[in-house]
């Protein structure tokens, strides 16, 4: 009898211990489902909310090209920041969107254009804009034209360097030997592996220059140049134009906009300079690009996207870049 006892006592523990095992996997199981089911929740809201960032990015786009046709509209953006800032309520969340202009800078890829070869050589104009692009900016003369060389030894498609200059037997004597790109550059920070770019000019040329792709030519728009940037035209014209002179035409520029680009040439200090025509095509009176920072939150996923929006000539629009973060 007491071996019957002990049997049901051992069968009784056996039991025990197998539910004691079975909740311990099903309450495992539930946390795993439960994280699992988490994990859907948030990939679906961050879907979510990267359809609502498309969605403010064609409709930012669009709001673009109203600006670029229409000066009165565009000559607002410059009056109160606020007005180029949107907030959307949604369901769940909010969508802000900020639309800016960024047709002043000067384009890195405009030291290079595209030859018969379907390859990059130097662009001379933009090579020697270049230079006068960082002289402004207290750089050496020599300094100048080694960076400026560099720079377009990195993006045209020869291996021969230029006086000064670096193509890829330069960086391959590097501790992590690598190759020049031989292409346009896609972003500012790709500056970091071109010969002579730390990281103290990279952050100046961050609020004097930008990169295009799409259009490799640099461009001011007359019409939202500020005084501070009278630079932009020295770069373009040449050291000859005085700086005090060139803020001046900007301070005294009508005050609806210029109308035309004549009227900006027909400054007495302009008027009867010869002026290669190529020059004078990169003075416009509307917007070239336009830089939009959307921000949403939506439930519990926030998406921070920033896009650069270049206006072609036939008034439609085309993406330059997109990249997340603030």
């Amino acid at each position: 009898m007491n071996f019957i006892k002990n049997e049901d006592g051992a069968a009784l523990l056996s039991v025990l211990l197998l539910v004691s095992v079975m909740s311990a996997a099903m309450v495992a199981t539930f946390d795993e489902l439960g994280l699992f089911t988490k994990n859907v929740v948030s990939r679906s809201e961050n879907y979510q909310a990267e359809q609502f960032a498309h969605a403010a990015e064609i409709v930012g786009a669009n709001q673009a090209v109203k600006l670029s046709q229409n000066q009165k509209l565009a000559a607002l953006m410059g009056i109160d920041d606020d007005r180029q800032k949107v907030t959307f309520p949604i369901d769940g969340g909010t969508v802000n969107g900020a639309l800016t202009e960024y047709s002043n800078c000067f384009n890195l890829n405009s030291l290079v254009t595209v030859n018969n070869a379907d390859g990059y050589e130097i662009n001379q104009i933009g090579f020697r804009q270049y230079i006068q692009l960082l002289k402004e900016l207290g750089i050496g003369d020599i300094q100048a034209q080694s960076l400026a060389a560099a720079l377009v030894d990195w993006q045209d498609s020869d291996d021969r360097p230029m006086q000064s200059g670096a193509e890829s037997f330069s960086y391959s004597q590097a501790d992590v030997p690598y190759s020049a790109a031989n292409y346009p550059i896609s972003e500012l920070n790709e500056l970091r592996l071109v010969r002579g770019y730390t990281p103290d000019l990279i952050k100046a040329l961050a609020n004097v220059a930008c990169v295009d792709p799409l259009s490799m030519e640099t461009v001011v728009n007359l019409n939202s140049l500020l005084p501070d940037q009278a630079l932009f035209i020295r770069a373009l014209l040449g050291a000859e134009y005085p700086l005090e002179a060139l803020r001046s035409i900007i301070e005294e520029r009508p005050s609806a906009g210029y109308d035309n680009v004549a009227r900006f040439w027909n400054n007495p200090l302009l008027k009867d300079k010869e002026i290669d025509n190529r020059i004078r095509k990169q003075f416009q009176v509307s917007a070239k690009r336009y830089k939009l920072s959307i921000d949403v939150n939506y439930l519990n996923a926030r998406i921070s996207r920033q896009s650069v929006i270049l206006i072609k000539n036939d008034g439609t629009y085309e993406l330059i870049s997109r990249a997340a973060g603030a």
